[in-house]
């Protein structure tokens, strides 16, 4: 029983992969084009908010504080506006009759938490979906591979010959050579697309620090003056 039922599987299968050679091959070319392309797309996206943005321009376009978070923002700007809400969420608590004795997290504090919230925020908009394209490649790469080497062996199982055969194989191993090329490709990208990621946070946090401070010292003078 179990052999008529393993009999009928196979030839089922032959029949499938045969009677739609071509079109199963395409599919596979088609797939790993538009799982690249999707991958491409997503890395221009995050290499365009990881342009470096200008502070000073930032702040007279519209303040820091009223930025509205989207996949179009800046990752320096994310960074910078992270910081400033939470310093002015918790000097409002401060200010409050109820949080009269609630101490504030020193500047470091905060800039850490930034850091990694705008860390973490692109990873998972940009990074995460790129590695997830790029792991998906290899698979679809053997999957046109066995498929190719299948459809060769059954339309050429009656006379098999050593040229052939090699000619054959290497053609349905073209798909994962493909697919790794492409994998390699995406995680190349993305770890400089990481590298720059996190350069830019630096950058953000260490300008709003230094107009913090430069606000500050002006404040100080200013007082000494009066």
């Amino acid at each position: 029983m179990f052999d008529i039922l393993a009999d009928s599987i196979i030839k089922t299968l032959t029949y499938v992969i045969t009677a739609n050679s071509g079109i199963l091959q395409i599919s596979v070319y088609f797939l790993m084009i538009i799982t690249f392309c999707f991958a491409l797309i997503k890395a221009y996206q995050s290499f365009c908010i990881l342009a470096y943005c200008n502070l000073d321009e930032v702040v007279k376009k519209r303040s820091v504080s009223d930025f509205y978070i989207n996949i179009k923002t800046p990752l320096f700007v994310i960074a910078v506006t992270f910081f400033e809400k939470a310093k002015k969420h918790y000097l409002e608590e401060k200010e409050n009759d109820q949080g009269a004795n609630k101490i504030i997290p020193p500047d470091a504090f905060i800039r850490d938490a930034a850091f990694q919230f705008t860390e973490r925020y692109f990873e998972r908009t940009f990074l995460e979906p790129i590695s997830m394209l790029a792991n998906i490649m290899p698979p679809l790469g053997f999957i046109g591979t066995i498929m190719g080497m299948v459809i060769h062996f059954l339309s050429n199982a009656e006379s098999l010959k050593g040229g052939i055969m090699i000619s054959g194989i290497a053609t349905a191993l073209y798909t994962t050579f493909v697919g790794l090329i492409c994998y390699t490709f995406l995680e190349f990208i993305k770890r400089i697309s990481y590298t720059l990621a996190q350069k830019r946070i630096d950058e953000g946090l260490a300008t709003v620090s230094e107009s913090r401070d430069k606000k500050a010292i002006n404040n100080k003078q200013d007082q000494g003056r009066k």
